[in-house]
C-alpha cells in the first residue's frame, strides 16, 4: 500500500489511515454478510403479487426412476460446497420423485453465489444412464452432515428433499417423522395443497461454529413463504430454530403452523396385525405429546382409523406438541430393515404466533407402511388473507423419547380389549383399558402411596371398574378400568394419576368406537 509507506515516518498519521482503512473493510465484510431473513421476505413478498408459476418438471427419463436406482446418484465429496468444517453440505440431484428442482445459493464473506449444477461431479448408476442426464438437471434438495454421535462420525442429521419438508435424525437414529414449512386445507374436503420451497441459501460457517443457518424461499398457489433455519445439533439430539414469515395470496380456509407428519399402521390399542402381516407392530410414532397452555400434558396415542379423522384440541398458548416414538425396544416391531425403534421423536417449541387456536390432529386411513397418514399442525383463530401476513417462530427438535423433557410419569404403551359387561345385559361389551405409566413423579415413589385415578369419559362411557396398582418394576404403576359404552358413538376417555391433587402423570387421550366389535378394525 503505497500511501502506508509513504507516511511510515508519520507514525500518527499512519495510525489513522490504517485505522480508516480497516473501517472501511469492515463495512464491506458487513455487507457482504447482510445478506438474510429480509432479503428472502422481499423476494416472498414481490412473488406473492405474481399468479404462481410451478418450477418445471425434470424429463420424464429421470422421474420415472426407481427409489433404488435414485439412491445410487451421489455427488462426489471434494464437489461439495466445503469440506474443512465440522457442518458438511451434500447437494442431492433431481430425479424419481423430485422432480421439481430447488436453487441452491452459498453465502460467504464476499457475498452470494449460485451453487452450479454439474452432471460431471456425480456418480451415476450407470455410464449409459449418465448419458440421459441433462447438463442443466438440477438440485432436488440437500443433506447437513455433522458428528454427533461421536467425535468423528459423519452423521447426517438434516435432510431437505422434495416439496417444503424435511427430515432430522439424532444420534444413531434412522429418518422417521416429517417436518413441514406449512399446511394447507390439511383434512378438507376440498383437499390440501402442497407448497414447495424453490430457492435455498446456505450460509457458509465459520470454524469452531455450533449453528448452521439456512434460508428458504417457499411458493405455492396459495401463498409464499421466507424462512430462517438455525440448525443446532446438542448432545446427542439436533434443533432447528425456525422463523417465518407468509404472504398469501388469496384467502386459506385451514392454514397450519409447524406442522408434522408421520406413519402408524398398527401395532397398539387393540389394533391387530393385518392378514398376512408378520410384524408385531408398525409405525414411525406412537402417540401425539400436548404441552397446554394451562400447563397440562396431554398423550393422544394414536391409531389407524377405519375413516378419515380429524380432532381438534383447543390449544391457546400451547407451549409444546410433537410426535413421539416411546418405544425403542426391537422386539416390539421385529424389523431388521426399518428399525421403527430407532425413529425420532419430534418436539415442537412454541414461540412467536402461536395464540389462540387448536392443534389439530389428522388421521387417514392407510393398509400400508408406505405412507404418512398422522398429521398434526396448529391453526390460529386468525383469518387468513391477501392482506395479512403470518409471521411465526419456533424450534423443533429431534431426539430421543425425552426430547420434550416432561416432568411427569407418562404411558409406556396402553394395553385394550374386550370383555363382557358384569351386571350388565349378557350381550353388552365393554372395553378393558390398561394403561401402564412409569417415570416422573413416580420414580421414588412408595408402593403404599394412594394413587388414584382421574378419568373423564364426558359421558359417553360408564366407569364400571378402575383400580390402580404398583407393577413389579420400581416407578411403574398400572391404571386399570373398565368401560361401557353409553351408546353408538364413539368413546372419549382421558385418564392420569394422581396424589391427591397433586398430578402424578400425564392425562391419556384416547378415542374408542362406541361398538367394541369394531375394536382394532383395519380396513
Amino acid at each position: 500500500m503505497p500511501l502506508l509507506r509513504a507516511l511510515s515516518g508519520f507514525p500518527v498519521l499512519r495510525r489513522f489511515w490504517l485505522g480508516l482503512l480497516v473501517g472501511l473493510l469492515g463495512i464491506n465484510t458487513a455487507f457482504a454478510w447482510s445478506f438474510g431473513l429480509s432479503d428472502v421476505a422481499a423476494q416472498a413478498k414481490q412473488l406473492a403479487t405474481q399468479s404462481y408459476d410451478p418450477t418445471p418438471r425434470i424429463p420424464d427419463a429421470l422421474s420415472q426412476i426407481d427409489e433404488e436406482t435414485y439412491n445410487r446418484i451421489d455427488l462426489r465429496r471434494r464437489a461439495e460446497p466445503w469440506s474443512d468444517l465440522r457442518f458438511a453440505v451434500k447437494p442431492l440431484s433431481a430425479g424419481y420423485v423430485y422432480d421439481r428442482p430447488v436453487q441452491l445459493y452459498l453465502v460467504t464473506q464476499t457475498g452470494v453465489a449460485p451453487i452450479d449444477f454439474n452432471k460431471n461431479q456425480f456418480d451415476w448408476p450407470s455410464t449409459s444412464f449418465a448419458q440421459t442426464v441433462p447438463a442443466n438437471l438440477g438440485f432436488a434438495g440437500f443433506t447437513v452432515r455433522y458428528p454427533l454421535s461421536s467425535q468423528d462420525a459423519e452423521d447426517t442429521i438434516l435432510t431437505f428433499l422434495g416439496g417444503a419438508q424435511w427430515q432430522m435424525t439424532g444420534a444413531n437414529q434412522v429418518p422417521g417423522a416429517h417436518a413441514r414449512a406449512v399446511a394447507i386445507d390439511t383434512g378438507l374436503p376440498q383437499g390440501e395443497q402442497f407448497p414447495a420451497f424453490t430457492k435455498f441459501w446456505l450460509v457458509r460457517p465459520e470454524p469452531g461454529d455450533r449453528q448452521l443457518t439456512v434460508y428458504a424461499l417457499l411458493d405455492g398457489k396459495s401463498l409464499t413463504g421466507a424462512y430462517q433455519f438455525d440448525i443446532r445439533p446438542e448432545d446427542r439430539q439436533v434443533s432447528i430454530h425456525v422463523t417465518a414469515t407468509l404472504f398469501p395470496r388469496q384467502g386459506i380456509e385451514r392454514l397450519g403452523l409447524a406442522p408434522l407428519s408421520s406413519m402408524y399402521f398398527y401395532g397398539q390399542a387393540g389394533q391387530q396385525p393385518p392378514v398376512g402381516q408378520w410384524r408385531p407392530a408398525v409405525f414411525e410414532s406412537d402417540g401425539l405429546l400436548m404441552f397446554t397452555g394451562e400447563g397440562n400434558w396431554v398423550f393422544r396415542s394414536l391409531n389407524n382409523p377405519s375413516d378419515l379423522q380429524v380432532t381438534q384440541f383447543p390449544a391457546d398458548g400451547v407451549r409444546g406438541f410433537g410426535f413421539m416414538q416411546r418405544q425403542n425396544q426391537f422386539c416390539r416391531f421385529e424389523d431388521v430393515i426399518n428399525r421403527f425403534e430407532r425413529r425420532p421423536s419430534l418436539w415442537v417449541s412454541t414461540e412467536a404466533g402461536f395464540g389462540k387456536g387448536k392443534l389439530v390432529l389428522v388421521q387417514i386411513p392407510t393398509t400400508s407402511d408406505a405412507h404418512e397418514n398422522q398429521i398434526v399442525f396448529f391453526q390460529s383463530d386468525d383469518p387468513v388473507d391477501a392482506d395479512h401476513p403470518v409471521s411465526f417462530a419456533y424450534t423443533l427438535t429431534a431426539g430421543n423419547r425425552q426430547v420434550a423433557d416432561e416432568p411427569l410419569a407418562t404411558v409406556q404403551r396402553p394395553l385394550i380389549g374386550v370383555s363382557r359387561a358384569p351386571g350388565e345385559d349378557k350381550n353388552s361389551r365393554a372395553y378393558r383399558v390398561n394403561l401402564d405409566f412409569s417415570g416422573g413423579k413416580l420414580n421414588g415413589l412408595a408402593n403404599t402411596e394412594p394413587v388414584i385415578a382421574n378419568i373423564d369419559t364426558q359421558q359417553t362411557a360408564k366407569v364400571l371398574e378402575q383400580a390402580v396398582v404398583p407393577l413389579p418394576d420400581a416407578g411403574h404403576w398400572r391404571l386399570s378400568m373398565l368401560l361401557l359404552p353409553a351408546g353408538r358413538s364413539d368413546v372419549t376417555v382421558r385418564a392420569s394419576l394422581m396424589l391427591g391433587k397433586k398430578s402424578l402423570s400425564e392425562i391419556w387421550d384416547y378415542r374408542l368406537p362406541g361398538d367394541p366389535n369394531r375394536l382394532g378394525q383395519i380396513k
